[in-house]
């Protein structure tokens, strides 16, 4: 579920020399340039492709599908004025922030989504993002899922706001959708947290505290990404270089009301995973205790019986203090009637106290 990237321990601030890094396959670059009456989408073969083919008189949104070829990152980076830290930031993995760059704003942000193949897994990824006047470059990690299929769509349909609008709706539209991936993960975790309460009250056992100690570590990541996230809408909404029009903020708030409705459902579920805990440690002693009860109760039950079979179990047949009981003709029918009589007033007993 979390994938770290981090600069090689020793080597300088902005240096590029990375761990952790997986993807070997060269990034998907697609370059779509638009306006409020034309669309063009073009799959370029490189970053340097995508630089030369940008239409300065129009909308532009590079997209990288695939974050680990560093040469990619570093030419896009270096021609929309990133410093080299912040180039190091899109490779690395970072908390979702916001920084203010030369010509534009520099945006990192943090998405969940389940896993259709692997039921229950959720995996949570870095997307990064800046833009500026006229263009939008997004950064996504993994190649093999593109999570702004739908933004696509709506930019293909004419007349539309995202069409209409500039960078800065765009870029709203886009980090919309991140946020809107974390609802249906919160869906999932709640459908398993309710099975898994069902589970804990009829059938406690080690693989439902598992199922449960997973759902929670989820939550703890998700709530890693999404708090930050809600800073970032903030400083967009309150953004002063005149990159972020008024009606994109209007459309900000709103996704700002989102991403604070999801920090309050991630807080619920924890504390509800939290309470499933003390559900688990409850059923738990609660059988135990039930088990011990039995238990107890059929000791107590054969504990008079145990005695008497001792007693007579000692075959004394001759002296002054013999025991006349195992000669005497009815001796065993009256051994067994004394012993269920014991057993039958001790049963009565039980249930007039109620502890049957």
């Amino acid at each position: 579920m979390i994938k770290l990237v981090y600069r090689t321990p020793g080597t300088a601030p902005s240096s590029l020399q990375l761990q952790g890094l997986t993807e070997t396959a060269p990034p998907i670059i697609t370059l779509t340039t638009y306006d409020a009456s034309s669309l063009e989408e073009i799959t370029c073969k490189g970053a340097s492709d995508a630089i030369h083919q940008f239409n300065p008189s129009k909308n532009n949104w590079i997209d990288v599908n695939g974050s680990a070829d560093i040469e990619t990152v570093r030419i896009l980076g270096e021609h929309f004025g990133l410093g080299p830290l912040t180039i190091a930031d899109v490779l690395t993995s970072q908390r979702p922030k916001m920084e203010q760059i030369e010509e534009g704003i520099f945006l990192i942000t943090s998405r969940a989504y389940c896993d259709p193949q692997n039921a229950g897994l959720v995996e949570i990824e870095q997307v990064s993002l800046f833009f500026g006047k006229n263009f939008v470059v997004t950064v996504q990690p993994n190649r093999s899922r593109d999570s702004f299929q739908e933004i696509r769509h709506r930019l293909n349909l004419p007349g539309t706001l995202i069409r209409k609008f500039g960078p800065d709706f765009l870029t709203y539209a886009l980090l919309d959708s991140v946020v809107d991936q974390y609802f249906p993960v919160l869906e999932m975790i709640g459908d398993e947290t309710e099975t898994i309460e069902e589970g804990l009250v009829e059938h406690p056992s080690r693989d439902i505290l598992k199922d449960l100690f997973h759902y929670k570590r989820i939550l703890l990541e998700m709530r890693r990404g999404a708090w930050p996230q809600r800073e970032v809408f903030s400083h967009l909404m309150h953004e002063e270089n005149g990159l972020v029009c008024e009606n994109t903020r209007i459309y900000l708030r709103d996704s700002y009301e989102h991403i604070t409705q999801i920090i309050d459902i991630i807080e619920n579920y924890r504390d509800l995973t939290s309470g499933l805990m003390d559900v688990y440690h409850s059923s738990l002693s609660y059988r135990t205790n039930e088990i011990m009860r039995v238990l107890t109760l059929f000791s107590t039950f054969f504990m008079p019986l145990t005695f008497l079979v001792g007693v007579y179990g000692m075959n004394f047949h001759e002296g002054p203090y013999n025991m006349p009981e195992l000669t005497w003709r009815y001796g065993y029918p009256a051994f067994w009637l004394v012993a269920f009589s014991i057993a039958l007033s001790m049963f009565l007993y039980f249930r007039r106290k109620k502890w049957l």
